[in-house]
């Protein structure tokens, strides 16, 4: 674990990690909302199928490679009792925790480009129309 007892330097990792986070979130289920809708109406899975593939590529080139990308904030405070009080100086830390992320980028990845496939799929289709 990570501990930043510095305000802004921890607001500022947060902030990123936050991004990071919402980035893939986004890139998952709206995949899955592409393969999912594509059964019910073909053409819905368009928007959802390019927001993944968009964030799924921002992702890739902006935070997959960043070492930063490895930690998760603990704002339970799972971690905290592991740290000794002495070492503190401030009340508020900002606690980071290194995960291991093979597979959720494995799982990033594998919809993306499920959705990336389906998403060319319908746009061939409604171009040949």
């Amino acid at each position: 674990a990570v501990v930043s007892t510095q305000s802004t330097g921890g607001e500022e990792c947060i902030r990123y990690i936050r991004v990071g986070n919402a980035l893939h979130k986004t890139a998952v289920l709206s995949g899955l909302t592409a393969l999912g809708v594509s059964a019910v109406r073909a053409g819905w899975c368009v928007p959802f199928g390019g927001v993944s593939l968009a964030c799924a590529a921002a992702y890739h080139f902006s935070w997959q490679h960043d070492p930063a990308c490895k930690y998760q904030v603990d704002t339970a405070g799972h971690y905290l009792h592991r740290i000794p009080l002495e070492q503190l100086t401030s009340p508020e830390p900002v606690i980071l925790v290194r995960r291991d992320d093979t597979v959720r980028k494995k799982l990033h990845n594998t919809v993306a480009c499920a959705a990336a496939v389906l998403l060319v799929y319908q746009l061939t289709s409604l171009l040949k129309r």
